[in-house]
């Protein structure tokens, strides 16, 4: 457990959790608002696009949190990514519950593992590039 806490970087997973949010969190906006309203309907390639969009900022904020810590990269940009998703839920799950809707329990673990396995994308990518040697 010590070896844990220490390969965990707290500056490196707090730049991409932030990282991962600023560009995850806009595009989940739109995706919700273009749902909501009825403007697409629920396979619209607009909304494809913008979970993959979401995604994307996952391995990004991924990346970058394994870029900073390059000696555990996996740990780091998992949390990463999921700290971003569990922010994210936290305050969907608070609003849901004070309008009274229902939250999908089942889902979340799914969601957080699709976050963690996003994120360690980008941990791979940076931990790639960190090993190849420049020409």
């Amino acid at each position: 457990m010590i070896a844990v806490t220490r390969a965990v970087g707290t500056k490196a997973v707090g730049l991409g959790t932030m990282v991962t949010l600023a560009v995850a969190v806009p595009a989940a906006l739109l995706a919700q608002t273009l749902d909501e309203t009825g403007s697409v309907d629920d396979d619209s390639p607009w909304l494809i696009a913008l979970f993959a969009v979401v995604l994307g900022a996952m391995v990004l904020g991924g990346y970058l949190a394994a870029e900073r810590r390059a000696d555990a990269p996996l740990i780091n940009s998992a949390l990463a990514a999921v700290g971003a998703y569990v922010v994210v839920q936290v305050i969907a799950a608070i609003r849901l519950l004070v309008d009274g809707d229902a939250i999908s329990w089942a889902a979340m673990p799914f969601f957080a593992l699709l976050a963690s396995a996003a994120g360690m994308v980008g941990g791979l990518v940076a931990d790639h590039r960190a090993r190849t040697p420049r020409r």
